[in-house]
């Protein structure tokens, strides 16, 4: 049994790791639901195939996901451009 009461994993931008798990998603719900990749003009004349509907929905949510991350990033102080590191090519 643990003795702490919470346990936490060492991740160091977990924006980053929200964003790349967003883009997962995306990339199985294309894998398994192909049409998505059609205009919407084209998916409203053919008949969508089950499951459809709920694919759309899970892209329009991950989308505003999407955007409130970029919203809640545009909030943050910039701290990287401030610090130089070292590992930086200058050109």
């Amino acid at each position: 049994m643990l003795r702490t009461p919470h346990v936490s994993l060492p991740v160091p931008e977990p924006l980053a790791l929200i964003d790349a798990t967003l883009l997962f998603l995306v990339q199985v719900l294309l894998a398994k639901h192909p049409h998505l990749y059609a205009p919407p003009e084209e998916q409203a004349e053919a008949c969508p195939p089950p499951g459809a509907r709920a694919a759309r929905h899970i892209l329009d949510a991950v989308r505003e996901v999407h955007h409130a991350l970029e919203s809640y990033r545009a909030f943050l102080p910039d701290t990287l451009s401030s610090v130089e590191r070292e590992d930086d090519i200058p050109f």
